[in-house]
């Protein structure tokens, strides 16, 4: 069994996530099925936010070698099971965990350093959006999961998407999960994240 699967088994085991490790490991990798050649399309640094137990970022981590991370998770429990995770993996020189809230994360020289934003099960689509933005340079991407049954357009109002400059850029679905991609501009955005911005969505 491969490391990063023996990680899947024993976070099942532990209950930090259900059901069996196929299903994780396929939803991990939907995020970047909207690529014919994610090998050559995913690449840069990638800052997943709300990490939680590690999905979908320690997947796509062991699986694009091209790719560096910073895994931002303010519970400091899962953030100590991170790091024993991408010690184990062999990825310490590669992935990097932050233990701090990611609207404070926003804030920090981790700022508009990104090409890729991923986001599993972080929240509602104006918090998602708010704390992603912020990371991303210009014309990076959010990838993040969706309901399968999910009104996209509804989710994910262009207006909304203006007020945090990112611009709709598709969305596919796989069998184990759906996605979406939001591309960033070029536009300012420096009163973002708002202070309190978790309590009051932009939409």
């Amino acid at each position: 069994m491969r490391p990063i699967d023996e990680l899947l088994r024993e976070g099942i085991i532990a209950g930090q996530f259900g059901g069996e490790n196929k299903p994780h490991g396929d939803n991990a990798m939907g995020f970047v099925a909207f690529s014919d050649d994610p090998d050559k399309t995913f690449v840069g640094h990638v800052v997943d936010i709300g990490s939680g137990a590690g999905l979908p970022a320690l997947v796509l981590a062991d699986a694009f070698p091209n790719t560096t991370w910073t895994l931002v998770e303010r519970r400091v429990g899962r953030t100590d099971l991170l790091r024993r995770a991408v010690h184990r993996l062999g990825m310490d020189d590669r992935v990097e965990i932050r233990s701090e809230d990611v609207a404070v994360a926003a804030r920090s020289e981790l700022r508009g350093c990104a090409d890729w934003v991923t986001a599993r099960s972080f929240g509602p689509p104006g918090d998602t959006a708010e704390c992603a933005a912020p990371f991303l340079r210009a014309g990076g991407q959010l990838l993040t999961s969706e309901p399968f049954d999910g009104d996209i357009p509804g989710r994910w109002p262009a207006a909304g998407l203006d007020r945090v400059d990112l611009e709709f850029a598709g969305d596919w679905t796989t069998s184990a999960g759906r996605y979406i991609r939001l591309t960033r501009g070029d536009g300012s955005i420096d009163d973002l994240p708002r202070k309190g911005s978790r309590k009051k969505l932009l939409f």
